[in-house]
């Protein structure tokens, strides 16, 4: 038994040497993780003192500090696990014993101490890791702000006006020197294309752009076939506009970049380029690939003479004149790009440069002057409509106007008052922006229609996934509505990171771009600044947007799918809308710094004005909470407060509507439904009992009026068979019998009908069978006075 006891000890001691030895070796596998951090961090911010930095130089910084960033998070991931096994053994070990208290075990002792020194030891390297990871942020956030700086530097550097004739000056007497220049690169390049197309260099170099042009040829020939926009197709779906309006946009933009590429790309091959033009090279292959996209977008969305199949309601001047501006813009900003490369390869002066952007610009705004003033919208077919109005829709055609003025305005002033470089970056974002636009738009609608279509019951995709997965017809249709939001909100991030990245914002960082272009001071903890305000202020409006899209997607289109009454989906829009607002309103505060610790202490301090001059308010509020989540009273229900009875129309923050049958509404505070007494008709079911009192003269016969009565019931087609209906013979009074007949109806509200229903034939059949129903006549009263 001892030598068991003994095997036992020592197998338990390897156990412990051998857990010891694995801490200490992920102990230093943390160590050594937070070493390399420490020193890749400190190679950043040797770079980072750099004065002169350019933005390529800062992204690639901040690329750098990515790694070092996951190796501290890795540290924490294995750190905080131990710390906080560490911490449970100290508290189930206790406390050590007071000075007095009986001595504990010496084996407790040794371990507590053992796992304290474990304790400290980890939570050094914690302390250590949380450093590394401000410090880290920090460092993140100088090279952010760099990079801004960078980009105002740029963008806002303020220059000769368009208009200044210094810079006339200084551009025209340039171009002498400039034509010497470029015909040296030109004989360069002249005579080193002579001189390697010698022998039969030259024959295959000639081959190849023949094989080129010839593929292109068949290519755009070949994809032409696979897909055409059929002119005997009159009122094609706008799937089918969208997928050719896709389609044709790739065919014609993609032959042309791809055979610009073969072709630089064979003049490499044969040294065909000399040192020093590859910008030019560059240039040239932007220039075609933007002159070749707009192209294919002009095809593909507008139609020229194809309005079958034209996706945007314009008539046929007006998408003629959209897409000259297109390729109009298109081509000069090509232009632009090319002088600019050319500026770079003859060395020309900063003013020629600053003149011929400043030119660009200008010609652009007024080319989209000239194209938006002759431009008329289509006729609203609401004005020509005789008889009800139609449902007016919402006039994007006006807003995009709009949007085209700010920015001719704004290109135009900028060009004006000297700060070219911003002029010609709001050209190239017009066009980005229409670029981006379109293929989103064009996106959304392929994804909307055709995840509409596919997930019909009857569809092939819609049939394979019901049969293989057992969905019913209703729930694929809900699965097709979560999919397209999902895309859509997809969609909508995307494009708008797309186009924000031109202009220096990070997909982390959106709103601190903006932030630190406004001056702030502290309060306290908190940074105050009218940029802060701003943000916070879009960030709730943001917020509340999408906040009533939601809503409106789910009462348009996800619950009118389900089998949800309309009580339970009024109050599921209700409750996203204040979960979407609470929301909202929490991330606009924590942007301004107030955290929901700092709400909470407010929220005490406003307490005592809370309970004295808004008791009512909160109290109806919650009162509203409570009637949307125990459903006592639901939207449509009838119901009966006080004197007066109607439908619940609405549930809301602080009453609740209620329109009579007079069609008058009736403003009720939550809080009296939630005390008082209210009467539902339909809380439960349906069904509804009426009576009807009748009363005949005593000559009648009882049995009889009994029969007719529930007979006259039986005609009656919405009275329930059960329960059957009754005749109760209440009382005998004024020389007449009284009777009641109750019957039952499947729907409470037609009950008022099924009365004078009732009544009508109760009447009738009553008057056929001779039963009077006359009031019994008072008997006169004989006074004799005297004999």
């Amino acid at each position: 038994m001892i030598q068991i006891l003994r095997s036992l000890f020592a197998s338990l001691c390897l156990v412990l040497a051998l857990a010891g030895a694995h801490a200490q070796t992920a102990d230093q596998t943390v160590v050594q993780k937070l070493d390399a951090a420490r020193n890749a961090l400190t190679a950043v911010e040797k770079s980072l003192a750099g004065k002169d930095l350019t933005d390529a130089a800062l992204q690639s910084l901040r690329a750098d500090l990515d790694p070092v960033s996951g190796k501290v998070q890795e540290a924490l991931d294995e750190l905080n696990p131990r710390l906080d096994a560490v911490k449970t053994r100290l508290d189930q070990l206790g406390a050590k014993p007071a000075v007095g208290a009986p001595a504990e075990a010496a084996g407790v002792t040794s371990e507590r101490d053992d796992q304290q020194k474990r304790f400290n030891e980890i939570d050094a390297q914690v302390k250590r890791a949380r450093l590394l990871a401000v410090q880290v942020s920090q460092v993140g956030d100088s090279i952010v702000n760099r990079r801004r700086a960078n980009f105002r530097q740029a963008l806002f550097q303020l220059s000769s006006s368009i208009l200044s004739p210094s810079l006339w000056i200084a551009a025209i007497s340039d171009i002498p020197r400039d034509i010497q220049t470029s015909r040296y690169v030109f004989m360069s390049w002249f005579d080193n294309a002579v001189a390697q197309m010698r022998g039969s260099n030259g024959f295959v170099f000639a081959a190849m752009l023949a094989a080129i042009a010839i593929g292109y040829a068949v290519a755009k020939i070949v994809a032409r076939r696979i897909l055409t926009r059929k002119p005997s197709i009159k009122e094609p779906t706008r799937l089918a506009k969208a997928v050719a309006a896709l389609w044709t946009t790739a065919v014609t933009a993609v032959a042309p970049i791809v055979a610009t590429i073969a072709v630089f790309a064979t003049m490499r091959a044969f040294n065909l380029l000399v040192p020093g033009t590859e910008g030019m090279v560059q240039a040239v292959s932007e220039s075609i690939s933007l002159i070749a996209i707009t192209h294919g977008f002009i095809r593909g969305l507008l139609a020229p003479g194809n309005p079958d199949w034209r996706l945007l309601d314009l008539k046929d001047d007006t998408a003629d004149r959209l897409a000259w501006l297109a390729i109009t813009v298109a081509m000069v900003v090509a232009g632009l790009k090319i002088a600019e490369a050319f500026n770079d390869l003859v060395a020309a002066k900063v003013q020629v440069s600053v003149f011929i952007r400043g030119v660009i610009a200008a010609a652009v705004a007024l080319i989209m002057t000239y194209a938006l003033y002759g431009m008329v919208p289509a006729p609203d077919p609401a004005d020509d409509c005789f008889g009800p109005p139609l449902e007016p829709k919402r006039d994007w055609y006006g807003v995009w106007r709009l949007c085209a003025w700010a920015a001719i305005a704004a290109i135009l002033i900028a060009d004006l008052i000297g700060y070219i470089a911003l002029a010609k970056f709001l050209v190239d974002q017009v066009l980005w922006i229409t670029l981006i636009g379109s293929v989103m738009y064009l996106l959304s609608i392929i994804a909307e229609d055709g995840l509409k279509a596919a997930f019909q019951p009857q569809a092939p995709i819609g049939r394979a996934i019901m049969n293989s997965i057992g969905l019913k017809g209703d729930s694929l249709i809900q699965v097709s509505v979560i999919l397209r939001g999902a895309i859509s909100v997809i969609l909508s991030v995307v494009a708008a990171l797309l186009i924000l990245a031109p202009w220096g914002i990070e997909s982390d960082d959106m709103i601190g771009t903006v932030r630190a272009a406004f001056f702030g001071f502290q309060v306290g903890d908190i940074t105050i600044s009218l940029a802060t305000v701003f943000t916070a202020l879009v960030l709730f409006a943001v917020g509340f947007i999408i906040t009533r899209a939601v809503q409106n997607w789910l009462e348009g289109s996800l619950l009118p799918h389900t089998h949800l009454d309309l009580g339970l989906r009024n109050s599921i829009r209700t409750s996203a809308g204040y979960i979407g607002v609470l929301l909202s309103l929490g991330l606009a505060l924590a942007h301004v710094g107030i955290g929901f610790d700092k709400l909470a202490i407010v929220a005490g301090a406003l307490s005592i004005g809370i309970g004295f001059g808004l008791q009512s308010v909160v109290n109806n509020f919650v009162s509203g909470l409570i009637l949307l989540w125990e459903r006592a009273i639901r939207v449509g229900d009838w119901v009966v407060v006080g004197d007066e009875q109607g439908y619940v129309r609405r549930i809301n923050v602080r009453a609740t509507e209620i329109e009579t049958f007079d069609r008058a509404t009736m403003i009720v505070p939550n809080s009296n439904l939630v005390t008082g007494v209210v009467k539902n008709w339909v809380r439960t079911d349906r069904v509804g009992r009426i009576r009807v009192p009748v009363a005949v003269n005593m000559s009648a016969d009882a049995d009889q009026v009994r029969a007719l009565l529930l007979d006259c019931a039986r005609q009656q087609e919405l009275i329930l068979r059960l329960p059957e209906p009754q005749v109760n013979f209440t009382a005998m009074v004024d020389a007449a019998m009284r009777f009641d007949l109750v019957c039952f109806v499947s729907d409470v509200e037609k009950s008022q009908r099924v009365v004078s229903d009732l009544n009508f034939t109760i009447f009738r059949r009553f008057r056929a069978e001779h039963i009077d129903m006359s009031p019994p006549q008072p008997q006169p009263v004989v006074v004799k006075i005297g004999n």
